[in-house]
Parts: structure tokens; sequence; C-alpha cells
């Protein structure tokens, strides 16, 4: 996973830029294009796993961006605003280009009791994960996993396990409660975790 990424931009610095951008500097615009672009290709890539569509999105994304410059009010960071039109943006595009049947996450997530325990065990794949090879391939094993997410578990993990989004960003971002996200979350990791166990018990057989 990436290292969280917050803080690298100072609010105040980016604040300054907005209003700079709003008066109609386009420098200014550009070195907030280029502060985050790089950050937007990969969530943009990460969800529509095509290039050339994750090209077109991340232009359609700062040119709604641009528009839109004056709905932006400062209540929330500039890159969690930004975050949010590109995950709609991005989900757009995914569903508009969907042809497959999606499988429900519910039908793939371990078994839970009355009581909200897991009721079967999981392996502890962790020591496991030291060895380079099985390093690689469990990476692939989770990015596989990650595109069978339900679009809703996956912004989620997306943006909070790869991106490095705070809880509370990821929630504005995606307009949803923190409990929500914190609950996303957690089946989002207890899946991959699970798929990453199956995958590290037939490594050893």
């Amino acid at each position: 996973m990436h290292p969280t990424q917050q803080g690298a931009e100072p609010p105040g610095d980016e604040l300054e830029l907005v209003a700079r951008a709003r008066k109609g500097e386009q420098e200014a615009f550009e070195q907030l294009l280029n502060r985050y672009q790089a950050r937007i290709t990969r969530l943009v890539f990460s969800i529509l796993k095509d290039l050339m569509d994750t090209e077109e999105v991340v232009q359609d994304v700062f040119l709604t961006a641009f528009e839109k410059l004056d709905q932006f009010r400062g209540d929330s960071r500039f890159s969690t605003w930004v975050h949010r039109i590109a995950v709609n943006a991005a989900l757009m595009r995914k569903r508009r280009g969907r042809t497959g049947v999606e499988v429900p996450l519910e039908e793939l997530m371990p078994a839970f009791d009355d009581r909200g325990h897991i009721a079967v065990s999981v392996a502890d794949w962790t020591e496991q994960a030291d060895d380079p090879v099985l390093r690689q391939e469990a990476r692939a094993v989770i990015q596989e996993a990650v595109a069978g997410l339900d679009d809703k578990y996956q912004t989620v993990f997306l943006l909070r396990d790869v991106e490095g989004l705070s809880t509370e960003e990821t929630a504005s971002a995606l307009g949803l409660g923190v409990p929500a996200v914190k609950s996303r979350l957690h089946r989002a990791r207890l899946f991959l975790r699970r798929e990453l166990s199956r995958y590290f018990e037939k490594a050893e057989n």
C-alpha cells in the first residue's frame, strides 16, 4: 500500500492557489493540476483498469474542477473535493462500460455469527508474505480481488488504504458518514484477507 501522502501540501498554500485560480490565474490552476494529477490518475486507473479510459476521465475531472471551481467552498480540502469528482466520474464510466455479471460481495464474505464475529477461521498469512515471490504473487491476488469488490467497497478501500486519505476525508469524498466508511472498509479488508488466506493455503500444498 502507498503510505499516506496527506500533509504534503499545506492547506493555506492550497487555499491561496484556489483563490488565485478563481480569479482566472491559469498558472495557479496548473499548479493545482500538477499537484494532484498523478494521484487522480492512479485512483481512476485503479477503478477502470484501462489506460485510454483513464486518460479521458482524468481530463474530464480537471475540466469539471475548473468549471465548478466557484462551487468549492473550502469546508473540505481541495484534494478531497477533486477526489470526489474523480470517483464519481470513474464510476460513471465503469458502469457504462460494464458487460459482465458482478457477484455481490455478500456472497463472498465470511459468515458471521449472532454476535457479529467471524464464524470461519481466517489463516494468518502475514509471516508467509516475507517471501519475495509470494509477495509479488500476492499483490496480483489482491489486485484481482479488489477488482471483484462491489463499487461501494472498492472505492472506500482505494481511497483509504491505497491513496492514504483519512477516514474523514474518505467520507467527505464519497458523501458518506464516518461509520459507513469504517464498516465498508472493514468488510473490504476481511474479504481481501480471506482471498489472501486461500492463496497462501494453496501455496503451501
